[in-house]
């Protein structure tokens, strides 16, 4: 637990001393309002929850990407690497850690969409049911810390990953239904959505906006679940070999 929050703290500070890092929150308005008045000029004022819901998925993805390509690079590159892996605290805890601080900020990214739509745009999106939608925002974080995980040993592994950061931006925006619900892609591409956390949660975000009941709460809410804790259990499992390795190849700096 000390480790866990080591790396929330660790994470914390670099905001604190870099908050270029924290560029995508200065960016959440102004996509909410493009979103908000495309969709206003198509005279679709019922999909005004889909362009409060993009914008704050959107931003935590980016954020995540942003950071599973660069939280071990960064410690490489800093030299601090070695004293992470030597020290007795557990590695993966504080790189979980991390990841937990920027998977946080969706609560800050949706109030930012929200208050935009809200106070600028005076667009009709209530509350409907406060205590689902604390539980969805709460399920995406750690759905999106067991996907940043993966992807912090995927990136390193791989050796490139400002290139695979770019490339998983916008498909994984229009795969997922962020914006476009899935049912308007081609039948052949809509499975594969069904593997993507983004997909499910921007449902649930939206059904969470509507008057309606939400209908399979607790099912959808529970596959929400389980792809986070799936990732985070292969993100961790790739987490301990990659660290295995380069201690067995002494490689920790030159890798």
């Amino acid at each position: 637990m000390n480790a866990l929050l080591t790396g929330i703290r660790l994470q914390l500070r670099i905001f604190r001393r870099n908050t270029g890092e924290l560029h995508i929150l200065a960016t959440i308005p102004f996509f909410t309002a493009i979103f908000l008045s495309s969709i206003r000029q198509t005279g679709r004022t019922d999909l005004e929850p889909y362009a409060v819901v993009a914008p704050c998925l959107m931003g935590i993805w980016l954020v995540s990407l942003n950071l599973g390509g660069s939280v071990i690079d960064s410690e490489r590159s800093g030299g601090t690497l070695e004293l992470l892996l030597a020290a007795p605290a557990s590695f993966l805890r504080v790189l979980t850690g991390r990841v937990a601080a920027v998977s946080g900020l969706l609560a800050v990214t949706f109030a930012e969409s929200w208050l935009t739509a809200r106070v600028f745009f005076d667009a009709h999106v209530p509350l409907a049911h406060p205590g689902p939608l604390l539980a969805i925002l709460l399920v995406t974080s750690l759905a999106t810390l067991g996907v940043a995980t993966v992807l912090a040993a995927v990136f390193v592994a791989a050796g490139s990953a400002p290139q695979y950061t770019n490339a998983l931006g916008y498909p994984f925006y229009v795969l997922s239904g962020v914006l476009i619900p899935v049912s308007q892609l081609p039948a052949w591409i809509q499975p594969v959505s069904k593997v993507v956390f983004l997909t499910w949660a921007a449902d649930l975000l939206r059904d969470a906006l509507a008057p309606a009941p939400v209908a399979d709460f607790g099912y959808r809410i529970g596959a929400l679940l389980l792809l986070g804790f799936v990732f985070y259990a292969a993100g961790s499992a790739l987490v301990a070999r990659m660290v295995l390795n380069l201690k067995q190849k002494g490689a920790v700096t030159l890798s």
